[in-house]
């Protein structure tokens, strides 16, 4: 009765166009209030803890640090570079996108925001070179999603804070995963361009170390950044947040002494940044308040109990977990989907004797595939806006990378090592 009420009123609050944060927050509050009789004060309590966590101040500092490189035009120099070395290669320029791609995601951490930064350089570059503009579409938005699984990831950290795991091991996990995906995109690339005889012209255009040098001087400064980050988290010397605030002030200083941009400039990235961290932080709220009432309603320990009656095997429990993640991403984003099934299937895919760790890597890798899957998978609209194509001829451009990263997941899902070999 409660949970058939909680959904309707969720569902009602989602189609009358209520932020999904609110939604939740709502849903979960009329049931708590009414069929638990929870006392105001535990929720607010509840709310509070929720956000109250030094890791989550990440959050806004790695939001900030993607609009500055996109702002900045700092994507564009690393572009140059390695389009200019990879000249001679069949669809040399495409593959260069989607290693930039993967260099961006150690910058942003986030899906969207790697897209973004990316997508109107690499629209003009592809574009001048004849590649057609689906195709450019699905790179970007594909490029894009690996943002959420090479560190420093948002979802790693969001994940690390409400299941209490280490981000540092989370980052860890998600690197071979991560290698692993992007090389694959960057075959798929290859023998996409290669079959279509993309660039074919430019095989014969002299390429000397003097040019190379040239570009790499002037991509130093952001070369620098992911190497800050990672370099700073590993070593010791940063916990991410302070990686996260080390990094906005390089990136502030690089794009200030390139003058790419002034006080006004640098007054709209920091507005961006918090406008885009609130509704974050609403989402984290209002997955909070919802996993507090199915706690409440004795939910999660009955699921618990049912998978341990049912003897379901653990490859079971992951192949429905996977169908249902990629169920729930044709209609919520990636950070309400982690705000909402993390606190109700963590517990469960521990008492299957599932690691943790390798658990938020699936998590990870499934919010990838929401976000190239319509009917609300975010890059998708942000290259159709960029392109000026219809969403559903990104969604085509797409679809050769789509089994890419259907693969990705079998392989992490059913190879645990491939997460876990580096934390050995």
């Amino acid at each position: 009765m409660e949970i058939t009420l909680f959904i309707f009123i969720l569902l009602t609050l989602l189609v009358l166009g209520t932020h999904i944060g609110v939604a939740l927050g709502s849903s979960a509050l009329v049931i708590l209030l009414i069929f638990e009789g929870t006392n105001l004060t535990v929720i607010s309590q509840q709310a509070f803890e929720s956000i109250n966590d030094y890791a989550l101040a990440a959050i806004p500092f790695f939001i900030l640090v993607g609009d500055i490189v996109m702002k900045g035009d700092l994507a564009k120099r690393l572009l140059d570079l390695a389009d200019l070395i990879l000249r001679r290669i069949h669809g040399g320029a495409a593959i260069a996108a989607m290693i930039v791609s993967v260099f961006f995601a150690s910058i942003s951490g986030s899906s969207v925001a790697s897209t973004t930064a990316l997508g109107k350089n690499v629209v003009n570059l592809l574009g001048e070179k004849g590649y057609p503009k689906r195709f450019i579409a699905g790179l970007v938005a594909t490029g894009g999603t690996i943002g959420l699984l090479i560190p420093p990831s948002l979802s790693f950290i969001l994940i690390g804070s409400m299941m209490g795991i280490p981000i540092i091991d989370l980052f860890t996990a998600g690197i071979v995963p991560g290698i692993l995906q992007g090389v694959m995109l960057i075959l798929v690339t290859w023998w996409i361009s290669r079959k279509n005889r993309w660039e074919s012209e430019f095989h014969n255009i002299k390429v000397t170390p003097k040019m190379i040098g040239e570009r790499f001087k002037s991509s130093s400064g952001i070369l620098f950044l992911p190497v800050l980050i990672l370099g700073g988290i590993y070593l010791g010397i940063f916990t991410p947040t302070e990686a996260a605030a080390v990094a906005v002030f390089y990136a502030l200083l690089l794009v200030i002494i390139l003058k790419k941009t002034n006080m006004r400039g640098v007054w709209t990235m920091f507005k961006g940044a918090l406008l885009q961290s609130g509704m974050v932080y609403l989402i984290i709220i209002g997955g909070a308040l919802t996993a507090f009432m199915l706690q409440s309603l004795g939910l999660t320990q009955g699921l618990i109990n049912l998978i341990a009656g049912s003897g379901l095997e653990a490859w079971q429990f992951l192949l429905i977990t996977n169908l249902l993640i990629i169920l729930l991403g044709l209609f919520l984003d990636g950070i309400s989907v982690i705000v909402l099934v993390s606190p109700l299937l963590f517990p469960v895919a521990i008492a299957a004797g599932i690691d943790p760790i390798h658990f938020a890597v699936i998590l990870t890798l499934n919010i990838e595939i929401a976000a190239v899957t319509p009917p609300v998978g975010l890059n998708l609209f942000v290259m159709s806006g960029l392109t000026k194509i219809p969403v559903e001829d990104v969604a085509k451009g797409v679809g050769p990378y789509y089994f890419v990263l259907i693969i990705s997941l079998l392989l992490v899902t059913y190879f645990p090592q491939l997460s876990l070999v580096l934390l050995k």
